[in-house]
């Protein structure tokens, strides 16, 4: 037999050698003709070979072989040499083994579990047996199949497609979707995926004693509790924040506030207003949704960001103007610290260094003096003022020669 045609001659070589389905076969060539699906490309392609095949048995060439291989996987082949005499045995496709057909039934049992969620994108993950894929990879690999279709795009998109047909309004989103189905297609389980809703905003701490999640010694609530009103919001499962860097319990976050992303998981539903949050001891301004992007870039800007503090400290001994006006010499100096006694109990020793950009300070009396440090995110602030018995070099402590006690700490800008 003569055939021409370059997807007919790979097309016959193949089923030659191994049966496939019709969408096993069509996706093959998946690039070649558009609007069609791979089933009716790859019964297309069989129907072809069918009647090429046929109308030169009919001229004395002899093709039975060829026919017969064309019949394991295609019923009129199979009927028509049954006419004559012939009977080949239907034989389940090599690669996917017939679990392509109907796979959109699993689009059915999804949709009802999806039925308690309230959300607007989706998109759909498959898990194949192995041997499937590496069927398929050997067909690909041993025929230079260049025009193809993956079999688990193939089934994301039946499905997928399938799905949207069934939940009116809603749609395919593969970057940042709400939900993700997940199908095992040899197991035929199915489980959803809820992705957590993540809202953005600033918030401020008016109070001491607040803290942004655990709730130690002398803290009497913490951020975590006060916005737990946003995970209520989308009936989530529970709440986390995550903020550029943070406060210490006793310290007050004051001027504009500091960034935050309020994550809530397990949602049951995507669309909500979130009003602020007014209270004595917080204010949180929601800016509204943001991605899981903005939380990575909140953790790499507490590490470089410039923040400035105030802090009221009290000396062991009265403090002269002219001893004081000694701080500029910390202007423009790396501060190293090894980890502070306070937190050693939960953090390993190390070491960082941090830059101090400016000290600025007012006396309020021989023993009491507000300071005022612009320095990198991250610095130890306490620390610096009194010098933690010489883990923190230089200190404000050690170039006034003088015990000094952190009185009050306020955040006054993070920039």
């Amino acid at each position: 037999m003569t055939v021409e045609d370059p997807v007919l001659k790979l097309s016959l070589e193949i089923l030659k050698e191994r049966p496939l389905c019709d969408s096993c076969l069509g996706r093959l060539f998946a690039r070649m003709g558009y609007a069609l699906e791979n089933w009716e490309r790859g019964y297309a392609i069989k129907t072809l070979l069918h009647m090429r095949l046929v109308s030169e048995l009919r001229r004395g060439a002899d093709v039975m072989e060829h026919l017969k291989s064309l019949a394991r996987a295609h019923k009129p082949t199979r009927r028509f040499l049954a006419s004559i005499g012939v009977h080949v045995q239907e034989e389940q496709c090599y690669v996917c083994g017939g679990l392509l057909a109907g796979v959109e039934k699993y689009a059915r049992e999804a949709a009802v579990r999806l039925g308690g969620i309230e959300f607007d994108t989706f998109v759909v993950g498959t898990t194949l047996p192995k041997e499937v894929l590496e069927r398929e990879s050997e067909i690909v690999k041993k025929y230079l199949i260049t025009a193809g279709e993956s079999i688990k795009h193939e089934v994301n998109r039946r499905i997928g497609r399938e799905l949207l047909r069934l939940l009116s309004g809603k749609r395919v989103d593969k970057l940042r979707p709400n939900v993700v189905v997940r199908i095992n297609i040899a197991t035929g389980e199915i489980s959803i995926a809820r992705n957590p809703v993540l809202v953005g905003g600033r918030y401020l701490k008016l109070s001491r004693g607040i803290s942004q999640a655990q709730k130690l010694g002398s803290v009497r609530a913490t951020l975590l509790e006060k916005l737990s009103y946003i995970r209520e919001l989308f009936g989530g499962v529970e709440h986390v924040v995550h903020a550029a860097g943070r406060e210490d319990s006793d310290a007050r976050m004051l001027g504009a506030g500091r960034p935050l992303v309020v994550e809530v998981k397990q949602p049951a539903r995507y669309k909500a207003e979130v009003a602020p949050l007014v209270d004595d001891d917080i204010i949180f301004a929601p800016e509204g949704p943001v991605t899981r992007d903005e939380i990575r870039r909140l953790k790499e800007r507490s590490r470089v960001s410039v923040k400035l503090y105030r802090a009221l400290v009290h000396s062991e001994r009265p403090l002269a103007e002219e001893e004081l006006a000694r701080l500029s010499e910390l202007s423009g100096r790396v501060v190293t610290q090894y980890t502070p006694r306070r937190i050693r109990r939960r953090s390993p020793r190390r070491k960082r260094t941090r830059m101090v950009y400016e000290v600025a300070w007012r006396r309020v009396s021989g023993h009491v003096f507000e300071l005022y440090v612009r320095c990198q995110g991250g610095l130890y602030v306490k620390e610096f003022v009194h010098g933690d018995g010489g883990r923190t070099t230089p200190s404000v402590a050690g170039v006034l020669g003088s015990g000094l006690e952190v009185v009050e700490l306020d955040v006054l800008a993070v920039e």
